[in-house]
C-alpha cells in the first residue's frame, strides 16, 4: 500500500509539469511550496508564474499566510487566475492596460510572478522591484506586465534585478465600503498588497533577492497604491523606496466607507438587487452568496455615480483601527509619511484617454456658452460634494484656452482640467511637503506615441509603452532604454543617476521624458490652475477631504 501511494504521488507531482520541462526548469523553493518554473534562455531570464502568496481568500476578508506549504513540485509556468472584474476599458480604441493572459478569473487569485536573472541563486541578494498595477482598482493584473525586457536590461548594464508583479483583490471584492462592514473588510485589495510584500520580505532569499533592497512601483491605481503604502505603512519594513507613476493618493476622492450606505450607493444597489437587505445581516448574506449568483449581480453596480469610475474603484476612510483610517489627502499635506526616496511624476495629457470620448464627439460641437455650461455640469460632477459656483466659474475662465489636441474645445478643456485636478495639482502638493524631508525625483512624461488617435495626446498609461514591461513596442528606442537604466539604476543604489537632479521647491526641476530630448527642465505647465487646485477651500469642494 505505502508503494502504491507514493507511486501515485509521484504520478500526481509529474502531473503538475509541462512535458516539455521535464525537469530542467528553475526551481525555487518558498514558504508557500516548492515551484519549477520556465528557463528563458533567448533573454536569460527564469521565470515562475502563479506562486501563491496567500490562502484562498473567504469573501470580503483578509487573506490569511498558507500555514502548510504542500508537498511536491509545484508548477510556476502559467499566470494564476485573474481577480473578477469587467472588460477592460477603452477610449478611441486604446485600452487602458495590455489583455490580461491567465486563464481564467477566479476569487482565489492571490498570485504573483517573478522574473529574475537566470541561474540566479540563493544569496546573490539582487534588488527588487515590485509592480503594482494599475485599473482604477477595479480592473488589471498581474499578467498583463511582463518583467523580461527590463530584466534582460539590467543584466546588459551590469546591474541586475529581480522584478515582480501579483494580483490583488478588485472593486466590490475588494474595496467594499459600508458601515455594516467589519473593520477588517474594508480596503482588503490594499490588504492583499501587504500581503506579498511581506511574502516577498520572508522569501526573497530563496529567489537571490534581498529584502531590504526592495523598491515598490506602479502605475495610476498602482501608483496611487504607492503612495498608500507611504501614507499607511506596515508595522513591517517591506521597501525601502518608491516610483509612482500617473499616481496620487488623491487620483480618486477617498470617501468615508459610509457614504455608499446612501440612497443610491454602491452598497445600497447591491444589498437591495442581491435581495440581502441594508441592515446588520446584510454583509453576511452578501459574503455567503454563491459566486455565480453574486458577480453577475455585482457587475450590475458598476455604474460610474462620480469622476467616471465605478463605485467600487475608490478607497475609503473607515474608522480607526481599519487601514485607511484619515483622509489620505489631509495626511500628504501633513507631511505624515515615510520618509523615503521615491521618483514620481505625471503624462502630458493624463485626461484624455480618461474622460472618455462624449464630450469630443458632440455633433455639432456646441456654441460657447452651451460649452460652459456642459463643461460646468462636468467639473461638478467630479465631487462628491457640492462644488461652489463661484469655483465653476473660476475654472471656466482658468481653463477657456486649452492647447488643442483635439477639434473640440469643450474636450480640450475637460482634459486639461480632469489632468490636472487628479494628477498634476496632488503631484506637485507632495513634491512641495515631501522634497523638504527626503529625497524626491521628478518627471513629466511626453512623449507621444506615432499612430494613435492624436486627441489622445500624450494619454495615461502612455509612459508603459516605453518601458518594455507589456505594452506593445514602440519605434522610440532611445527613450525605452533611458527610462529603463534610470528605474533600474533607482532599484539599485537610490538614485536614478547624476544626469536627472533632485526635486526641490526653489527650483521646481523635473526630468523631461522626450525621446531625442530627454533632460531637466523647470516644471511650469499650467501652475496658476494647480494653484488654485491646491488651495484648501477648493480641495474640500472637490471632496478631498471626505464629506
Amino acid at each position: 500500500m505505502l508503494l502504491q501511494d507514493s507511486f501515485k504521488f509521484l504520478l500526481f507531482t509529474l502531473s503538475l509539469l509541462p512535458s516539455t520541462l521535464g525537469s530542467s526548469g528553475p526551481i525555487v523553493n518558498t514558504s508557500t511550496g516548492s515551484y519549477i518554473g520556465v528557463h528563458d534562455a533567448q533573454n536569460n531570464v527564469d521565470v515562475f508564474k502563479g506562486i501563491r502568496f496567500a490562502s484562498p481568500p473567504k469573501r470580503f476578508t483578509p487573506a490569511a499566510p498558507i500555514a502548510t506549504a504542500p508537498d511536491g513540485l509545484q508548477s510556476a509556468v502559467a499566470f494564476g487566475a485573474d481577480c473578477p472584474q469587467p472588460p477592460l476599458l477603452e477610449t478611441g480604441g486604446v485600452a487602458i492596460g495590455p489583455p490580461l493572459q491567465a486563464a481564467n478569473q477566479s476569487e482565489d487569485c492571490l498570485f504573483l510572478n517573478i522574473w529574475r536573472p537566470a541561474s540566479t541563486s540563493i544569496g546573490e541578494k539582487l534588488p527588487i522591484q515590485v509592480y503594482l498595477h494599475g485599473g482604477g482598482y477595479f480592473e488589471g493584473s498581474g499578467s498583463e506586465w511582463n518583467g523580461t525586457g527590463l530584466v534582460r536590461r539590467s543584466i546588459s548594464t551590469n546591474k541586475p534585478i529581480i522584478f515582480i508583479t501579483f494580483n490583488y483583490r478588485l472593486g466590490v471584492l475588494g474595496f467594499i465600503g459600508s458601515a455594516q462592514a467589519p473593520n477588517s473588510a474594508l480596503n482588503v485589495g490594499l490588504q492583499d498588497q501587504r500581503d506579498a510584500l511581506r511574502w516577498i520580505q520572508d522569501n526573497a532569499a530563496n529567489f537571490g533577492g534581498d529584502g531590504s533592497r526592495v523598491t515598490i512601483s506602479g502605475e495610476s491605481a498602482g501608483a496611487g497604491g504607492v503612495h498608500m503604502h507611504y501614507l499607511f505603512p506596515d508595522s513591517r519594513k517591506t521597501f525601502r523606496a518608491g516610483i509612482s507613476s500617473s499616481g496620487t493618493s488623491q487620483v480618486l476622492a477617498t470617501v468615508p466607507c459610509e457614504w455608499h450606505d446612501r440612497p443610491g450607493g454602491g452598497y445600497t444597489i447591491l444589498s437591495n438587487i442581491t435581495g440581502c437587505g441594508s441592515g446588520p445581516a446584510s454583509f453576511k448574506c452578501l459574503q455567503d452568496l454563491p459566486f455565480d449568483t453574486f458577480w453577475p449581480l455585482a457587475l450590475s453596480t458598476y455604474q460610474p455615480p462620480v469622476g467616471n469610475q465605478p463605485p467600487w474603484s475608490m478607497t475609503c476612510k473607515g474608522p480607526q483601527g481599519s487601514f485607511i483610517d484619515e483622509y489620505p489627502a489631509k495626511k500628504a499635506l501633513d507631511g505624515d509619511f515615510l520618509n523615503l526616496p521615491i521618483i514620481t511624476g505625471t503624462n502630458l495629457n493624463e485626461g484624455n484617454l480618461l474622460i472618455g470620448a462624449s464630450l469630443l464627439d458632440l455633433s455639432p460641437q456646441p456654441p460657447i456658452d452651451e460649452e460652459n455650461s456642459i463643461l460646468s455640469g462636468f467639473i461638478a460632477g467630479q465631487s462628491i460634494r457640492n462644488v461652489s459656483q463661484d469655483t465653476i466659474t473660476r475654472l471656466l475662465g482658468l481653463y477657456a484656452h486649452p492647447e488643442r489636441v483635439s477639434n473640440s474645445t469643450l474636450y480640450d478643456r475637460a482634459a486639461e482640467f480632469f489632468n490636472d485636478n487628479g494628477f498634476l495639482a496632488p503631484q506637485r502638493q507632495f513634491l512641495k511637503v515631501a522634497s523638504a524631508k527626503q529625497d524626491v525625483w521628478a518627471y513629466s512624461f511626453q512623449q507621444r506615441i506615432p499612430g494613435f488617435p492624436a486627441f489622445l495626446g500624450v494619454f495615461h498609461s502612455n509612459d508603459l509603452y516605453y518601458l518594455d514591461i507589456g505594452s506593445n513596442p514602440v519605434p522610440a528606442q532611445k527613450l525605452v532604454t533611458q527610462m529603463q537604466d534610470f528605474y533600474i539604476s533607482f532599484v539599485n543604489d537610490l538614485n536614478p543617476g547624476t544626469f536627472w537632479p533632485k526635486y526641490a521647491e526653489e527650483s521646481k526641476i523635473v526630468m523631461r521624458l522626450l525621446d531625442g530630448n530627454v533632460g531637466p527642465i523647470v516644471d511650469t505647465l499650467r501652475r496658476n490652475q494647480t494653484d488654485f487646485l491646491s488651495q484648501f477651500e477648493v480641495m474640500e469642494e472637490f471632496g478631498r477631504f471626505g464629506l
